[in-house]
């Protein structure tokens, strides 16, 4: 992942991209250590995958609802925002109830909701290219890894 730098965003902005960009790949570590143990052992590193890129999304859902780029977007919100945002969190809180595998798979497709709603022309007006260019890798790593956690919860039990 590269991080636009220079002055295409407000420093809030750029610190919390760079706060987005160091919990995303904690939880790509977190994917990788949830390989590691044998049979049962990976449960857990699942679920704080699952329930990290829960608090990831909340937090997404949180700063879109915000305001963050005033200066950029219209005062008024967008109408529907917060209808589709609230399809990603009630999908991000079945998921923390469901197997760690399966809610890995339901986290994986709220973020994608996300990104769909990201990429819809009334809110890619909202935000600077610099933002949609990062937030666009780091839904691409996202992706890899909550199906790298999905198989790893999945997968217990069988030989490869």
């Amino acid at each position: 992942m590269r991080l636009e730098t220079g002055a295409t965003l407000p420093a809030r902005a750029r610190r919390l991209l760079w706060s987005l960009h160091l919990a995303l790949l904690a939880l790509a570590v977190l994917a990788v250590v949830a390989w590691l143990p044998e049979g049962a052992g990976r449960l857990p590193y699942v679920s704080a995958a699952v329930s990290g890129s829960a608090l990831l999304l909340w937090g997404l859902a949180g700063l879109y609802c915000a305001g963050l780029f005033a200066e950029t977007a219209a005062a008024a919100p967008t109408p529907g925002l917060g209808a589709a945002l609230a399809v990603a969190l009630l999908a991000s809180l079945v998921a923390l109830q469901l197997a760690p595998g399966w809610g890995a798979l339901l986290m994986l497709a709220a973020h994608f909701w996300l990104a769909l709603c990201e990429h819809l022309p009334s809110q890619a007006q909202r935000w600077p290219a610099a933002w949609r260019q990062a937030r666009r890798q780091q839904t691409q790593l996202l992706g890899v890894v909550m199906v790298s956690v999905a198989v790893a919860a999945l997968t217990i039990g069988q030989q490869y």
